[in-house]
């Protein structure tokens, strides 16, 4: 059986995923080679809402599926993210050489 909850706010959504960029962008400070975000595209399906006092609003819904007899229950969230990072730079911002034009592929 499958059933949708309330879910989040898209605002709650949105800064989720923001909180969770900057936590892999302080995770890799320090390392010699950094992955700069050129841009993101976020693809989130959202339901339009509204309460019982007329406030409308935006959620992100979370669909929750009971599989089996065995009463386990597992969340299906799917949103779709695709973040595009620029050339690769050092610490101190530098391009950072990854092979040179006469380099082959092998494999």
């Amino acid at each position: 059986m499958t059933k949708a909850s309330d879910g989040i706010g898209l605002a709650e959504a949105i800064a989720a995923l923001r909180d969770e960029l900057l936590e892999a962008r302080a995770k890799g400070s320090s390392s010699d080679i950094q992955l700069p975000v050129e841009s993101m595209t976020v693809e989130l399906t959202v339901t339009a809402t509204r309460s019982a006092e007329g406030k409308a609003g935006f959620k992100v819904p979370i669909v929750e599926v009971e599989l089996g007899g065995g009463g386990s229950r597992e969340r299906a969230e799917e949103q779709k993210v695709t973040v595009v990072f620029g050339s690769p730079i050092d610490r101190s911002g530098r391009p950072v050489k990854v092979a040179s034009s006469g380099d082959e592929l092998k494999g």
